[in-house]
């Protein structure tokens, strides 16, 4: 989904607030829950009461994941606010958290790495 997508439209059906967005979206959306699932990345960091903004938006989350050691950190936030807009990209202090967090999980350390890519 891209910055310049309709918003969609909210309506209540007996009494529950639901949303309909473009059947391309829900595609995008469950294309970014597979990825995340083969990332093996946990679910639950992806609710909406979590803390960080990356974790709350997962085809961000997605995005920054697959830029994680192909590009470097000031790179990946330049192509996430390029890809996702002023409103939806991650500062760079962000996404160097979200991005330590991932080589935590999968074991990894940056430690004499000079960028975080």
């Amino acid at each position: 989904m891209t910055a310049s997508a309709e918003r969609p439209a909210v309506v209540t059906i007996s009494g529950v607030e639901v949303v309909t967005i473009p059947l391309a979206h829900y595609a995008e959306l469950l294309d970014c829950q597979r990825q995340l699932a083969a990332a093996r990345l946990p679910p639950e960091r992806f609710r909406a009461d979590a803390r960080s903004r990356i974790d709350r938006d997962p085809e961000v989350a997605t995005f920054l994941t697959e830029c994680l050691g192909r590009m470097l950190l000031k790179d990946a936030v330049a192509a996430c606010r390029e890809r996702f807009g002023v409103n939806r990209f991650p500062p760079q202090s962000t996404v160097q958290r979200y991005w330590a967090r991932l080589r935590e999980v999968s074991g990894q350390s940056a430690r004499g790495r000079n960028h975080l890519g």
